[in-house]
């Protein structure tokens, strides 16, 4: 039974293939997992259709959890994102209005826009920020499914900002890898530095193309960001794809590799060997959202 005082949300992750979905119950810094589930997607659908939806939330309600609202990811590749050079925020200007006017110049119609200020950096302009957009008509296409579905719909939230939140405190680099799709993630604490989605095109994740992307993201991301230098470096996603990431890192870079889980739960008993493991950690971390925060859609 939920407590006076306690917290309860769902974090679902889109990912290509499969929904994921999470209810955690938040007790100051703890977590505990209510209900754990995942469906698979219908193919070629550019959003999930109602009946995967209504498939994840009836799998939830297996498990005894009857989700009314929920966090759900924004798709990585359909999110604008750049590093702007901007006049200072002492200045009074509308940065997040000159952001969104940045991210126009490549990404059409309204969006919904969050700024990062970034640190001074090796070969840094003054005045840098990451911005990040996700266009409203895409939001209302990606909530169409869920509301149908009956549940209400707390935040769209990019999966950078979730992954931020549970892959722990130091300067880190995030990978996350799917099927479709690989992205990279850079943080210093609790301040996003970088993001970058690749493509795969149908191409195995350690193709020549995607490595020398890889590396030269990792690269270009040390020299910008010197507290980056000494960073954990975590691989999350796909087990396979993860596998050959994994390797791929080994061999270009002397580092060691994060690959378990790094948030702390607490499963009831017949979850306990449901194998969640790391490519949980989005959605987990859709559900670690606090109740008031900035970047919803």
């Amino acid at each position: 039974m939920v407590g006076f005082g306690d917290q309860v949300s769902v974090g679902i992750d889109i990912g290509a293939s499969a929904l994921r979905g999470v209810a955690l119950r938040q007790r100051g810094g703890h977590f505990e997992v209510l209900a754990a589930a995942e469906s698979i997607r219908t193919p070629n659908h550019p959003v999930p259709t109602l009946l995967d939806v209504e498939r994840l939330i009836q799998a939830l309600q297996r498990q005894g959890f009857n989700p009314k609202s929920a966090v759900i990811a924004a798709p990585s590749d359909r999110l604008a994102n750049a590093i702007v050079e901007l006049p200072p925020r002492s200045s009074g200007a509308p940065i997040d209005v000159l952001a969104g006017a940045e991210l126009n110049k490549n990404v059409p119609g309204e969006l919904e826009v969050f700024v990062w200020d970034l640190p001074p950096g090796r070969h840094a302009k003054a005045n840098e920020y990451l911005a990040i957009g996700f266009p409203h008509a895409a939001a209302n296409e990606l909530m169409s499914p869920f509301l149908q579905a009956g549940l209400t719909i707390e935040a769209i939230e990019p999966e950078m900002t979730a992954l931020q939140r549970v892959t722990g405190a130091n300067g880190r680099l995030v990978l996350d890898a799917g099927m479709r799709g690989l992205r990279i993630y850079a943080y210093d604490g609790s301040n996003a530095l970088f993001f970058r989605h690749i493509e795969l095109a149908n191409e195995a994740v350690d193709s020549d193309r995607v490595r020398t992307s890889v590396t030269g993201t990792i690269d270009y991301v040390a020299d910008r960001f010197p507290t980056l230098e000494e960073a954990s470096v975590i691989v999350l996603g796909n087990p396979g794809q993860a596998d050959r990431v994994s390797t791929m890192l080994k061999h270009e870079y002397d580092t060691s590799i994060v690959r378990d889980l790094r948030t702390e739960l607490e499963f009831p008993e017949w979850l306990r060997d449901s194998g969640i493991g790391p490519r949980w950690e989005p959605a987990i971390g859709l559900a670690a959202r606090p109740a008031a925060v900035g970047v919803a859609a």
